[in-house]
């Protein structure tokens, strides 16, 4: 491996594992980034990691992702393909982490998916790649989702968490309180309209809620538009949440 790295120690090693646990990751303000794709794609946001480590044996397009990086002055280190497992949630990292300190909140700016007690990490993380690609500003997540920086959360959201505000609070309530005009749009599995039948303002916040118990009531009655996807007659009782949030961010966002 090129010596224009530096070499990972066993302390620093110890210390990445540890960011495997929420109450850390929370203290540190850091997470973990793993795969060159998502590594890239935060890269490519502008954003910097504090460390970079690869493995010795890494494949061209790793070490492609090493050097811009090093490039950007990014601190990059090599180590072996056991000790990055050990650091990595997966061995399917492919032998590339980074660790990324955590995301300041912005401005909400107006087209709002808000996850209300979502807590598979594989759809809080491909709802907010969904809303990434459909062009939502900002996803907003209940104490109650899983964590926004469970290294699943962040594999599934393969690499989106650069593309959205990340807005976390107590209840999706309380940041309803804070838009009071924002028009509030929930996912009902039984008691909405067509989403094809309604009236779709510019801005808005799409409420998706828990795959178990759907929008909780304390959000439903705040909603002006209930939303719900006409399934067959012989159809399962709901949707996935994940594909729900993809089907009604379709229909508001007007793709052809």
């Amino acid at each position: 491996m090129n010596d224009k790295f530096g070499r990972t120690t066993l302390k620093l090693r110890n210390a990445i594992r540890q960011l495997h646990r929420a109450s850390v990751r929370t203290e540190q303000q850091e997470f973990l980034v793993e795969g060159p794709h998502a590594c890239l794609e935060m890269l490519k946001a502008g954003l910097r990691p504090r460390i970079l480590i690869l493995t010795d044996e890494a494949t061209p397009e790793v070490r492609s992702v090493a050097d811009l990086a090093l490039h950007a002055g990014v601190d990059v280190r090599t180590a072996s393909t056991k000790d990055v497992e050990l650091m990595c949630s997966t061995r399917s990292s492919q032998g590339i982490l980074m660790v990324m300190p955590t995301f300041r909140e912005n401005v909400c700016r107006g087209r709002v998916v808000a996850l209300d007690a979502v807590a598979d990490p594989g759809n809080v993380g491909t709802i907010i790649r969904t809303a990434a690609w459909f062009g939502c500003t900002d996803v907003v997540v209940s104490d109650d989702c899983a964590d926004v920086y469970n290294p699943k959360v962040v594999r599934s959201s393969a690499g989106a968490l650069a593309s959205v505000n990340i807005i976390r609070r107590h209840r999706v309530t309380d940041f309803l309180d804070e838009q009071p005009n924002l028009p509030v749009i929930v996912a009902d599995a039984h008691a909405g309209i067509n989403p094809k039948a309604a009236t779709k303002p510019e801005q808005w916040c799409l409420v998706i809620g828990s795959e178990a118990h759907g929008v909780s009531e304390a959000v439903m009655v705040r909603a002006n538009i209930r939303l719900t996807i006409q399934g067959s007659k012989n159809a399962v009782e709901s949707l996935n949440a994940a594909v729900a949030a993809a089907v009604l961010l379709y229909e508001l966002t007007d793709m052809p």
